[in-house]
């Protein structure tokens, strides 16, 4: 028989059944591949992460993610969410300021700081540098992938750009909140974007937000993953943040934050804080933080012999 206790998390929200869902397994062990990727389908939930205990101290484990479908080789959602269920447990030590938990993945190590200065505690990603990989000149195929008229790109005077702190994003500048709300995206057109980028994730912000203690409203987009629209994207918001210092979309100071609401369309709505350092009118560091709620916790059990495979 397998037996594995797991916590049931909402991640990038301090409010129960808001921001992502994320199910998280505190002992992997022993678990082959296939096992895993049969029991993150089982889950249901847009991520499972299964934690391999390391011997010498649990603040450098390692991080194995699956979605429904596949493993992927990283997440700021699984990394964040794992740290947040490794505090729950108490295994990471009490103390004020911040601590580092760094997580081994297959994409290599990430660390994830954990703020007690914050109440509700903040995780926060350290991503890697940003890379502007290039502008995307046609922004009618991304007009008709949104079902938005191509003014509502074009007024903003901002390109459609791909920038990567890890995986590559393409962000979308949009003019209005309403423009926004009201997009529905054709998987038909959004096919068209693949061909010629051969990705077809969309990450559409407007800086006209619904809640006044924010900065950006973010949708996310990503069909090719087998996510119609995702409720917090940490990875796309640090892009983002590289994307408004660049095109100076912020007041430059050695410390720039941005605070990014997600998932409102959704009705599960999510907070990400963002912060860079900036130097030389340029991003050197990036964070992407959230905060974590537990909703559930249990144990699956079953005759790994049985298993319909």
């Amino acid at each position: 028989m397998v037996s594995r206790d797991y916590l049931m998390l909402d991640v990038f929200t301090n409010a129960p059944f808001g921001g992502s869902r994320l199910a998280v397994f505190p002992d992997g062990r022993g678990l082959s591949t296939g096992m895993m990727q049969i029991i993150a389908r089982e889950m249901g939930t847009g991520e499972t992460a299964f934690v391999i205990p390391a011997e010498e101290t649990p603040l450098r484990s390692s991080l194995r993610i699956f979605t429904p479908s596949a493993e992927i080789p990283h997440s700021g959602l699984s990394l964040i969410g794992a740290t947040a269920a490794l505090d729950r447990g108490g295994l990471v030590p009490e103390g004020e300021g911040e601590l580092h938990v760094t997580w081994r993945t297959e994409a290599g190590l990430f660390p994830v700081v954990v703020g007690r200065g914050e109440d509700p505690v903040l995780y926060s990603l350290v991503l890697e540098p940003a890379q502007f990989i290039g502008q995307y000149y046609q922004r009618g195929k991304v007009a008709r992938a949104l079902g938005i008229s191509e003014q509502d790109i074009s007024i903003t005077g901002l390109p459609c750009e791909i920038v990567s702190t890890g995986l590559p994003i393409h962000i979308v500048p949009v003019g209005s909140l309403a423009a926004v709300q009201s997009i529905v995206l054709s998987r038909s057109a959004a096919a068209e974007i693949v061909k010629d980028l051969g990705f077809g994730d969309l990450f559409v912000f407007t800086c006209e937000t619904e809640n006044p203690d924010v900065d950006v409203h973010c949708r996310m987009f990503a069909h090719d993953f087998g996510i119609p629209e995702d409720a917090a994207t940490g990875s796309a918001c640090g892009s983002l943040i590289a994307f408004m210092v660049k095109h100076r979309l912020v007041r430059l100071t050695p410390r720039v934050r941005i605070v990014c609401e997600q998932g409102l369309e959704m009705g599960r709505p999510s907070r990400i804080v963002v912060e860079a350092d900036v130097a030389d009118g340029r991003v050197r560091s990036i964070r992407v933080g959230g905060r974590c709620v537990t909703v559930g916790e249990g144990r699956i059990m079953f005759d790994a012999d049985a298993v319909v495979r």
